[in-house]
């Protein structure tokens, strides 16, 4: 399921910072094309992020999948807005 509030290129699998090993195939230098490509975009069709939902939901089945409670938070600095500019390529 895509979260259609979010554009394409703001979207990182929640799962990222978890460190897991089975993520670690994609997650290397070698394939860092990969990683922004599901990691970092379309990591709704990576079966390992259905994987590490399930196993959330075993977990713990009264919480929703992880995808569902991403949210960006704007950025405020005196309760004015923030806009963030790009400074990569």
């Amino acid at each position: 399921m895509r979260d259609a509030s979010l554009p394409e290129s703001r979207r990182v699998c929640p799962h990222l910072d978890r460190d897991d090993p089975r993520c670690a195939s994609r997650l290397n230098l070698g394939r860092l094309d990969q990683a922004y490509s599901v990691c970092f975009g379309s990591f709704d069709v990576c079966p390992m992020y259905h994987e590490l939902n399930a196993e959330d939901r075993v977990a713990q089945p009264e919480r929703p999948p992880m995808v569902e409670t991403l949210r960006l938070t704007p950025l405020t600095c005196h309760g004015r807005h923030l806009p963030l500019r790009a400074t990569g390529s």
